[in-house]
């Protein structure tokens, strides 16, 4: 799980950043054309900062509803899910667990 955490926090890491840097945009046409995206990448940052603090914490990888282990195929495919239900309605799509985002 060590190596494991820390790609995922790397990622993680360098997803906020690139977020970040989204929602600073500076050029009036971008701004204007791509408010109607930004509640989604706030969104996305959100989740990105919970996780890092869940990993800051020692909580990482544990659903915040049971406190049970969200198991580890899982995380590396969302690394940000929260809660087992989340992570048992994301084995409904196989091609996404599969796929892992990270690792």
């Amino acid at each position: 799980m060590n190596d494991l955490y820390a790609q995922v926090k790397a990622e993680l890491e360098l997803t906020r950043t690139e977020l970040e840097e989204g929602l600073n945009r500076t050029s009036y046409y971008n701004r204007e054309k791509l408010n109607q995206v930004d509640h989604h990448i706030q969104a996305e940052l959100q989740d990105v900062k919970r996780t890092l603090l869940k990993m800051d914490l020692g909580l990482y990888g544990v659903c915040e509803e049971t406190g049970e282990r969200i198991p580890t195929e899982l995380l590396k495919v969302v690394p940000t899910v929260r809660t087992l239900r989340e992570a048992e309605a994301m084995t409904q799509f196989p091609y996404l667990v599969e796929q892992p985002l990270y690792c």
